[in-house]
């Protein structure tokens, strides 16, 4: 007898499909339920099965907003899984100006699964590699529908996609045991370890899972190398232009921006459990208005509400920062795959380069808006941030204005900025500490379309834009991504790559051999993608603009060793010695 719990928990999820028609159509029974799907066609006219909206976790509303997801108990009958789940609740920024922008529900945490259609044996068929998307969105928006399994599916793999708590309702923490954070991370962690259970029944092999994830995505996929929750339960991943290194990746300041959204929301901000509970019942998209009071100019910083290190907690996803968990050998060993694309800062650029109001106030007000748009206003201090803004500005424009003509300068910082200086640093460290390989490609093919052209709603060539590669393998509502015969031929090499290495943990593409990160170099040697059939080792020529960022002291990806030596020397010149020439000296020799 099905208890009233359990009746309850389906109802809130919706749980209708408890099938009883004979149409045919593709069934599975797994330890969590019985699970219908259908067919779709792909790209090249394969058959493949499709089960879109399986719920993973218990819908995380009421009392259970803010709180880790909660494990699903098994559901009677069968689940009629033919369409998406909703979207988590969210400010959506790639959308036209009239439409809402608080888009999604809290009921959100679903999965789909698409496996290629096989002809069923008496002898049981063999696993194939299964893909784990992360999809991406600053970890403020996007959904696991945005990319599809059109173009995978022409191959032996089985894809999935998932869905996670994004911005405040994914990633605010008040730094206790109140609310420790991550639950978006912890999310993808509870939706991976349901694959890992389940997965078997839909064909796919739970010893041979690959994360893969784009920005957001891509610096999750590296986060659960960090995290013990994770591991065990996947066995390489791919980080497309994203790594946990990166400075976006890293909340700072989370009481604060707590206490500040409890202001806002007009609840008592003195004890975090009391605010929190008032929290707990304001409506949600109320709520997810509000995140626009975090960002001062546009959609900047575009990751207000992210991962943090969880100084409290009983399971935390991480408790360190990630330099120190890799640095300390604690990062799980396994191979890894990170990239990025020569125009890289066409997110988030591309969002106000057409626009030449927003470039003259960038030029008038530079020195105000850089904090934000650079991302910097917590890792610099008040007093040093116009002069760091001055520094930047200088460094790439010299004594050029801000505006149409000069917008590559505009692309390059963004992208050495949140991409590509702590991208190389996350390679490096990661491959010195660990045993498995680390690869790094450079991509800087431009197809028919671009990610930037949904920004700009124009199609003039800004470059390779960041997540061009990404969109080439998955198909996107947003364009066609291959629509000439170069775009297919690049598109089925990008798909050798990840099939390859989802098979054998070894990416290949063509007939270069793809060599390792080597730490021990001096140069920094990686795989340069520039079009179909064009590939070649390269040296970090192409990132001159690394030293300059290295130079910079933010406060970020500092370990706590390094941290400590800081300490030592800030006590030992203010106590001890009370110079500040040497300070200035001192400091020249450590940075």
């Amino acid at each position: 007898m099905i208890s009233l719990k359990l009746l309850i928990i389906l109802t809130i999820l919706g749980l209708t499909g408890i099938v009883h028609t004979e149409e045919i159509a593709p069934r599975v029974k797994t330890p969590s339920g019985g699970i219908q799907g259908y067919y779709k066609i792909s790209a090249n006219g394969r058959s493949y099965e499709a089960y879109e909206g399986i719920p993973y976790a218990i819908p995380p509303v009421g009392k259970l907003r803010f709180k880790p997801p909660q494990k699903i108990p098994a559901w009677p009958g069968e689940l009629l899984a033919t369409k998406f789940g909703s979207s988590c609740l969210q400010y959506e920024q790639i959308i036209n100006e009239s439409e809402d922008r608080v888009q999604g529900s809290e009921d959100c945490l679903y999965l789909n699964i698409y496996v290629p259609t096989r002809e069923h044996t008496n002898s049981r068929l063999p696993l194939l590699p299964v893909i784990f998307w992360i999809h991406g969105g600053a970890f403020q928006f996007g959904s696991g529908s945005d990319m599809g399994a059109k173009f995978l599916m022409d191959r032996d793999i089985v894809f999935v996609t998932i869905n996670y708590r994004l911005g405040l309702l994914g990633f605010l923490s008040t730094e206790d045991d109140v609310v420790s954070g991550n639950m978006g991370l912890k999310d993808q962690n509870m939706a991976l370890k349901w694959v890992f259970e389940n997965i078997e029944w839909f064909g796919g092999d739970f010893n041979k899972i690959t994360l893969a994830g784009l920005s957001a995505g891509a610096a999750s996929v590296h986060y659960h190398y960090l995290s013990h929750l994770s591991f065990g339960l996947f066995q390489g991943g791919i980080s497309i232009s994203g790594t946990a290194f990166d400075c976006w990746t890293q909340t700072e300041n989370s009481l604060e921006k707590a206490k500040k959204l409890g202001a806002i929301m007009g609840c008592p901000t003195n004890n975090t459990r009391d605010m929190v509970h008032c929290l707990r019942y304001r409506p949600g998209r109320t709520l997810v208005h509000a995140t626009r009071e975090f960002q001062p100019w546009l959609y900047n910083p575009f990751t207000p509400f992210g991962p943090v290190v969880e100084k409290h907690g009983n399971a935390p996803f991480i408790d360190q920062s990630p330099i120190d968990i890799i640095q300390s050998g604690n990062a799980q060993d396994i191979p890894w795959i990170t990239s990025t694309t020569s125009e890289e800062g066409l997110y988030p650029v591309a969002q106000f380069i057409a626009d030449d109001k927003y470039l003259k106030e960038l030029n008038e007000n530079w020195n105000t808006i850089a904090p934000y748009f650079l991302d910097f206003y917590y890792t610099i201090p008040t007093k040093k941030q116009v002069k760091t803004a001055e520094l930047i500005r200088k460094h790439y424009f010299g004594s050029k204005q801000i505006n149409k003509t000069t917008v590559e300068f505009l692309i390059q910082i963004a992208g050495d900025r949140f991409f590509t200086v702590d991208s190389i640093k996350a390679a490096k460290i990661q491959a010195k500490v660990n045993q498995k390989p680390v690869w790094y490609y450079y991509y800087t093919y431009r197809g028919a379309h671009s990610l930037s052209e949904c920004f700009t709603k124009s199609n003039e060539n800004f470059g390779v834009s960041h997540a061009d590669d990404a969109f080439l393998i998955l198909d996107t509502p947003y364009f066609n991504p291959a629509t000439t015969n170069d775009d297919i031929d690049m598109q089925q090499e990008l798909i050798d790559l990840w099939i390859s290495f989802a098979t054998n943990n070894i990416p290949q593409i063509g007939t270069t051999k793809w060599i390792e990160v080597d730490p021990s170099q001096k140069e920094f040697r990686f795989l340069h993608i520039a079009g179909p059939g064009k590939y070649y080792m390269d040296n970090n020529t192409n990132f001159k603009n690394k030293d300059f960022w290295n130079n910079i002291s933010f406060d970020e990806n500092i370990s706590k060793q390094t941290q400590q030596c800081y300490n030592y020397k800030n006590l030992y010149i203010r106590n001890i010695m009370g110079i500040k020439i040497f300070q200035e000296k001192l400091n020249k020799i450590i940075h």
